[in-house]
């Protein structure tokens, strides 16, 4: 008797010996995301009342983050990964999320987004489950290694294509990118003058060489998302006070990988000390009446955003910035290592779960202009 093919597929056996075959049914799922603070939704034309330990009021400058891999899950435990349509927002298995526009104090692009949409096999699900993150490497179609985190961004697929959602080319994308400006602004040291190989951004990995520079190439982001054209960034206005210490109108946030190796512009794959991925599990969420909130109460509890103590101002992802300290520790991850060779830092705490994100009953979405 013939041997088949080991790799054979199941539809081809079948066509085979002669007997039909019927794609598995599937069903559309849509899930929608929100921002919050507290039970308050968060948008570019109010102010956001009660945030960090002096319980102040701040205006939203941006707010998008990177999501990837998601998976609902089913009656028996099992992960079933939601496969995504393919648009400006979405690619791969990554979506992005926006919740600025270009309306009153916020810079982002003009459209927002606040929802992933794609397909799962009919059936009954009862979880979901999501990591906040751009994966380093995913399979493609044919098999073959797609380079995503790492990627050119001046030549990347949207929504990888945004030169404000990136660091330098070791750096990756910014998973994170929270900016807002507090009442009062933010008063801190003046920032120490640093020698080039430890002036960038994430941590300071080094100042290493954009991808714009270091290819030659630039591009308009986000052209199909109505973004404007890159600009060249222009210092922020900053107050000297009576005592030396300066004061600023942005706290930012911006959350990504660091301590990266490897230079993808050559092949390389890049890995990260620090890869400062967040996974988000939810047991029990039903797509059709809930949505899953951002809520920035819980994530900047406990944060002086008046007064900076050091770092960046706010923070970058830098393991030694006393502000990403409890941020990491409510993301659910290690900041550091915990112990010599222990190789976790940027990885899930053991015993702990993230705090920033939960579940709710799905609401009306919120024009950024009423």
């Amino acid at each position: 008797m013939r041997k088949l093919p080991l790799l054979m597929s199941l539809p081809a056996l079948l066509a085979l010996f002669g007997v039909g075959y019927a794609e598995p049914a599937k069903q559309q799922v849509s899930i929608r995301f929100a921002l919050e603070a507290g039970k308050e939704p968060v948008n570019c034309s109010h102010d956001i009342k009660g945030l960090g330990s002096h319980k102040i009021s701040a205006k939203l400058h941006d707010a998008r983050l990177y999501i990837s891999a998601p998976v609902l899950i089913d009656k028996a435990g099992k992960e079933v990964p939601i496969e995504l349509e393919q648009s400006d927002w979405q690619y791969a298995n990554v979506a992005l999320l926006a919740f600025a526009d270009k309306t009153d104090n916020c810079v982002a692009t003009t459209a927002t987004n606040d929802s992933i949409k794609g397909v799962v096999p009919a059936g009954r699900y009862k979880g979901f489950s999501f990591v906040v993150g751009v994966p380093s490497v995913v399979k493609g179609a044919d098999g073959k290694d797609i380079v995503l985190n790492h990627s050119n961004f001046a030549t990347a697929p949207a929504p990888l294509d945004l030169q404000s959602m990136s660091w330098n080319w070791q750096a990756g994308r910014k998973f994170i990118k929270l900016e807002i400006e507090p009442d009062g602004g933010v008063t801190r040291q003046p920032m120490k003058p640093r020698a080039p190989k430890t002036a960038g951004e994430g941590g300071g990995d080094g100042a290493l060489m954009t991808q714009e520079a270091k290819t030659g190439e630039a591009k308009s982001e986000g052209t199909k998302r109505n973004a404007p054209a890159p600009e060249a960034a222009k210092p922020e206005p900053v107050q000297v006070n009576a005592d030396g210490t300066i004061t600023v109108k942005t706290w930012m946030l911006h959350l990504g990988s660091t301590g990266c190796k490897g230079d993808a512009l050559t092949g390389e794959i890049v890995s990260c000390a620090s890869p400062n991925r967040i996974p988000v599990t939810f047991a029990a969420f039903d797509p059709a009446k809930q949505q899953v909130a951002l809520d920035m109460d819980a994530l900047l509890a406990g944060i002086d955003l008046n007064h900076d103590a050091g770092g960046a101002t706010g923070c970058m992802s830098g393991q030694a910035d006393p502000e990403c300290a409890p941020i990491w520790e409510k993301a659910g991850l290690n900041l550091k290592e915990t112990a010599i060779d222990a190789n976790d830092a940027g990885k899930p705490a053991k015993g702990a779960a993230q705090q920033i994100f939960r579940v709710e009953a799905k609401k009306l979405p919120v024009e950024s202009r009423n």
